[in-house]
């Protein structure tokens, strides 16, 4: 019985399958259906929300989650609304996320990861009027946002005392570009500390007291991996100056200790470093498009897309990369 409700899954979803399409496609329209997930201290935070134009009603497609970076105190969701689109096209509701964003004496880290996780929980609790299946969320995340995809999985404490518990706040899969995800290496300690040492751009002092280090440490996935982490994929370059491989190393290696599965890719290519997976970022657009097809590949081995990646490079380009 299982094995038939596979096939019958594979073949939905081989039927809405999109012709390949070039990401020039996927930077501009459709417009995304914003939905208000929750609201702190009066502000909304949104899901932007893409949905396969095939989608019939009462059917229930698995959907992947956009977090986007920006060191937590910056960043906006534009530059993951191409990939939101796509995947929309693939046959997943695609969604983008806003967050609140780090300020000194006003929001933290921690409630970066409540804000994230409420609206997961948001969207089990709308599971069935957005067309999703509840089971089958995926996480992905750039950079700050891959550090709170992967807090989701690994950091239950932080969550928002108003959300329904009723509903998970937890993903089913993770997809991590370049995440941070020790908080007490280097400068980061400063963001997980917050407050002063937020506000100090000039980044001295650094803090370095006992209970900076085991803030920072409650703040960092990579000490808290254990064997129900979700399957995840972790993409880091070797070439990355803004957060070092070894990060992503660690926390692949706790988690095939403990027993999960999680896939680590490091690309080589120098040319290749921080923020990859951006589009219109600094990167050129065909190590763009082959971020997004290793996520498309690895969906596909959960049995939640059918076939290869039909995402191409543009001609002409779809965007002309900023300088490094």
């Amino acid at each position: 019985m299982l094995r038939i409700t596979r096939l019958v899954l594979a073949a939905l979803l081989a039927a809405t399958a999109s012709v390949a399409a070039p990401l020039a496609d996927f930077m501009s329209a459709p417009a995304p259906e914003s939905l208000v997930y929750a609201e702190r201290s009066g502000r909304p935070l949104h899901a932007h929300v893409f949905r396969p134009a095939d989608l019939p009603p009462g059917e229930a497609r698995p959907a992947i989650v956009w977090i986007h970076g920006g060191a937590w105190i910056g960043g906006n969701p534009d530059g993951f609304m191409p990939h939101a689109r796509y995947f929309a096209s693939r046959g997943l509701v695609g969604v983008n996320l806003t967050y609140r964003l780090a300020k000194p004496g006003e929001t933290t880290l921690a409630d970066c990861i409540a804000d994230v996780r409420s609206a997961l929980r948001y969207l089990r609790a709308h599971a069935s009027t957005l067309g999703l299946d509840p089971a089958r969320i995926a996480v992905a995340g750039d950079s700050a946002g891959g550090h709170l995809a992967a807090a989701l999985a690994t950091l239950p404490d932080y969550q928002h005392p108003s959300d329904d518990l009723s509903f998970s706040g937890r993903p089913d899969a993770l997809i991590l570009y370049n995440p941070v995800l020790d908080l007490t290496q280097d400068d980061w300690i400063r963001f997980a500390v917050g407050g002063p040492a937020l506000a100090d751009r000039k980044k001295t002092p650094r803090p370095v007291h006992a209970y900076a280090l085991d803030l920072a440490r409650s703040l960092s996935p990579v000490f808290h991996v254990s064997a129900d982490l979700p399957p995840t994929l972790l993409l880091h370059p070797r070439h990355d100056r803004v957060v070092p491989v070894s990060q992503a190393e660690r926390f692949a290696a706790a988690a095939l200790a403990a027993g999960a599965r999680c896939e680590l890719v490091t690309p080589e290519d120098p040319v290749i470093g921080h923020a990859f997976v951006i589009a219109g970022w600094k990167h050129p657009e065909p190590v763009v498009v082959e971020a997004i097809h290793a996520a498309d590949r690895f969906l596909a081995s959960l049995g939640w897309l059918a076939g290869e990646p039909t995402l191409e490079v543009s001609d002409p380009p779809a965007f002309t990369p900023r300088r490094p």
